[in-house]
């Protein structure tokens, strides 16, 4: 059974820990089938308890014409406070929907916007490359902080892409220049997310050792690009790096992301040769997004453990991973009564903080529009 077939029956669990842990282990898989999405769209503006999740899981996902539709017709009704999750939905849209639109959606985007959309889809080589460097202008000098220009440069640089208006050679060159720099610029990262495009596999060596940089922009285009290569190179290339603490957060989501029996037994073999918490957690976590049997022995092993700090919610990673495998476990129950008495009476699921703590998974509380373990959490 793959992956896809395991957690499908419970993607919209009533129980709510179960759907969140799905929409958390679909957030940065390459391989959501569009319908999914439109079912949890149609899930989101019908039970407002489930919005904000949904929504906020949603940023990576492909918008078809059916989705946008729904989300159109149902921005009106949402409360002024959570606009922004379906307005960050409808910046990611592909050009040609979002012109095909237009009229409906001219109200939520700047008018800016509309003329870069414009270039994108009719204007010649150098009309777009100057978009380009103006866009990633405003990015890298902050010129528009009530707008995230970052999926606007990533649309003109699949353009770029696309129109096969940039070469190999030009990416490698980039690339190396920028390998030598402390920190990447946007045009370097741009380009890391096009050599992901065109699939250059000769540089995942290279994108797995800049898992040790700390720069959160690269490390989240890293991340995404080795989880589309979608190969055990990506595994056998990360490998070595969840088993640091530096970089394990991002090597082991690209392994939890990664569905073969390699990354599997990469993350198994991980988890047993490191006795440190902070290093196991992420590992646990990844490793339970395979929903394998496999895994059984060390979620069985991690969970005799007896602490009071968890850097994942830990009890809730366990109850899913469980749950979905329809697997027993004298703790399961209350696993879950503990989760849920931390969503309070309401039964919120929307992200709540407890006793000043913010779960990994949850926004971060700085308003990046990251996971925390992605921001100030790591």
């Amino acid at each position: 059974m793959t992956f896809l077939e395991k957690i499908k029956p419970h993607l919209l669990s009533d129980d709510i820990l179960i759907q969140r842990t799905v929409l958390h282990a679909l957030h940065e898989y390459p391989g959501v089938p569009e319908e999914w999405t439109v079912e949890l769209l149609k899930e989101a503006f019908r039970n407002e308890a489930k919005q904000a999740d949904i929504l906020m899981y949603l940023d990576k996902q492909k918008i078809n014409e059916e989705a946008l539709a729904i989300i159109i017709d149902n921005i009106p009704t949402m409360k002024q406070n959570d606009r922004h999750l379906a307005l960050g939905l409808i910046n990611n849209i592909d050009t040609p929907l979002a012109l095909k639109y237009k009229k409906q959606l001219e109200k939520y985007i700047p008018k800016q916007i509309w003329e870069i959309h414009e270039v994108i889809e009719h204007g010649e080589e150098e009309d777009v490359y100057s978009m380009y460097g103006e866009v990633l202008n405003k990015i890298e000098r902050s010129l528009s902080p009530g707008y995230d220009y970052y999926p606007i440069a990533k649309k003109i640089s699949k353009c770029i892409v696309e129109k096969g208006w940039i070469t190999e050679e030009e990416i490698d060159g980039v690339l190396a220049e920028e390998t030598n720099e402390e920190w990447f610029s946007e045009n370097g990262i741009m380009n890391v997310y096009m050599a992901g495009l065109l699939k250059l596999e000769k540089h995942i060596p290279l994108f797995s050792s800049f898992l040790m940089r700390d720069d959160d922009a690269l490390l989240e285009e890293v991340n995404a690009a080795l989880i589309q290569f979608d190969s055990d190179q990506v595994v056998k290339a990360v490998a070595p790096y969840v088993r640091k603490p530096e970089s394990v957060i991002y090597a082991a989501s690209i392994l939890g992301n990664i569905k073969t029996d390699l990354a599997l037994q990469e993350l198994k073999k991980a988890y047993h040769e490191t006795d440190e918490l902070d290093v196991q957690e992420p590992i646990i976590e990844a490793l339970s997004f395979h929903f394998s049997k496999e895994g059984l022995p060390e979620m069985n092993a991690h969970m005799e453990y007896e602490y009071d700090f968890s850097l994942v919610e830990i009890e809730h990673v366990a109850y899913s991973f469980y749950t979905i495998l329809g697997e027993k476990h004298p703790d399961l129950l209350e696993w879950k009564k503990n989760e849920m008495e931390k969503e309070g009476p309401a039964l919120q699921i929307t992200p709540v903080i407890n006793e000043n703590k913010i779960g990994r998974n949850d926004p971060c509380i700085c308003g990046s529009g990251k996971k925390y373990k992605k921001c100030c959490g790591k």
